[in-house]
Parts: structure tokens; C-alpha cells; sequence
């Protein structure tokens, strides 16, 4: 099973879904998972130029149709 919880149990992580590295294919004005590496933390918010503290992004994500 991919999802589980770190050994701290401080999070539930899934181990086969992973940030991506922000370069220049990033999507950029729309609303994104941002993160910086180092801090840890993570928000939701809009990556706009070329915006140095955010390190990786992920997509927003979608409920399952039924």
C-alpha cells in the first residue's frame, strides 16, 4: 500500500505521489500545492514569474466521479 504514516506520525504520506520540481513547464497564475523543500510547509497559492522560494508544486486534487 502506497499511503501511510511517517514513522513520527506526524504526516500520512503517499509514497508513489511526489512534488515536482518547479521549472519552466510549471503552470503559472493558476492555483497550485506550493512548497518549499527546506521549510517543509506546504499552501496552496499561485506561482507568478519567476518566484525563488517555492522549490516544488503539485496539481490541486479532484474528487472521483461516482
Amino acid at each position: 500500500m502506497s499511503i501511510k504514516t511517517t514513522n513520527d506520525h506526524a504526516a500520512t504520506v503517499d509514497s508513489l505521489y511526489h512534488w515536482r520540481p518547479i521549472d519552466k513547464d510549471t503552470p503559472r497564475g493558476t492555483k497550485l500545492q506550493l512548497i518549499n523543500q527546506r521549510s517543509g510547509v506546504a499552501t496552496y497559492g499561485q506561482l507568478f514569474g519567476s518566484d525563488s522560494f517555492w522549490t516544488h508544486w503539485a496539481p490541486c486534487p479532484t474528487f472521483k466521479k461516482d
